[in-house]
Parts: structure tokens; C-alpha cells; sequence
């Protein structure tokens, strides 16, 4: 995974996938965690950004998912502090849809997905996915903060963003 240190600051090459249905999106976080992130995570050396977030997703919620990659929304560098260590983070995000059936699209319950990422601590993470109605990302504790306004208004062409992320 593309994740390096760098002197006290740390670089990050992340994917992540919006998966919209029925005006809800998808999220998850790890269960140790208190705030929400869209479902992806870091690309591998010599893997294209969509190709990487295929692969997270089928790691992370099985292989009887079946989700499709439609199109690049954003490109963003984002920049924040997680547990005193700052980040520098290029991301890649993308509308992306689950195929119907799928076990799922219901909205009335959790899932639990694993983070095979084993460098924390040497053991799985237990993840976290749940459906947010849109009309209520204002409130939510969803990092990177853009998109708690951005998911509602969606662009049609692929932007480029600096954000700033503060703990807010």
C-alpha cells in the first residue's frame, strides 16, 4: 500500500467509492473509531486508483459484492491530522453503484466488513457500513468534512480539490 512516512508527516494514495442509492450513501469506519469515511482504501504500488478500489471493496465487504465503478468524481488533496501525525493524502473518489439484488441495499441495518490491512496491529479490523440518508451529511462526523456538502451536489466532470481538514 501506498502509505509512506515522510520525516513527521506521513503520504497517503487512497481511493474511495461514493455508493448512492435511493438518496443514501454508503459508509463505514472501523469499530475503534468515531467518525465515518466513504468505503475504500490505499492503492497499491503499480495499481491504477479504480482497480485498487475494486479490490478493497471485495476485501473489505466479501466477494459476493458486486459493485460497479462508474466515473471519477473528485481528485483531492487533502491534508489533516490523525492521532497527532500529519497526513498529505492524494485521493481518488468515485460514484460507484451496487448491483441489484444485492444483500446489501437494505437501509434498515448494519453490515460488518474486515480491513485486511494488517500493519496496525497485527490482527484484522472489524469495519463498520452503514447507510446515511443525504439529507443528513450536514451532521454527520464524515471525514474528508468536503463531503458532507459535496455528495448532495455531485459534479458531472471530475474535480480537482485541496481541502483542509480540521477537527471539526
Amino acid at each position: 500500500m501506498i502509505s509512506v512516512p515522510i520525516g513527521a508527516a506521513r503520504f497517503n494514495y487512497r481511493t474511495a467509492a461514493a455508493i448512492i442509492h435511493d438518496e443514501h450513501v454508503l459508509l463505514h469506519r472501523a469499530l475503534y473509531e468515531d467518525f465515518w469515511a466513504l468505503p475504500g482504501g490505499r492503492v497499491e504500488i503499480l495499481e491504477n486508483s479504480r482497480d485498487a478500489l475494486a479490490r478493497e471493496l471485495v476485501e473489505e465487504l466479501g466477494p459476493a459484492v458486486n459493485v460497479r465503478i462508474e466515473r471519477l468524481l473528485w481528485v483531492v488533496e487533502n491534508f489533516f491530522t490523525d492521532e497527532g501525525t500529519a497526513h498529505h493524502e492524494l485521493g481518488m473518489y468515485y460514484l460507484a453503484r451496487l448491483d441489484e439484488p444485492s444483500a446489501y441495499l437494505a437501509k434498515d441495518r448494519d453490515y460488518f466488513g474486515i480491513e485486511k490491512d494488517l500493519s496496525l496491529q497485527n490482527t484484522p479490523i472489524k469495519l463498520l457500513f452503514r447507510w446515511f440518508p443525504l439529507s443528513e451529511l450536514a451532521q454527520a462526523r464524515l471525514y474528508p468534512a468536503f463531503l458532507r456538502t459535496q455528495l448532495t451536489d455531485l459534479p458531472a466532470f471530475p474535480e480537482h480539490l485541496v481541502h483542509v481538514d480540521t477537527d471539526e
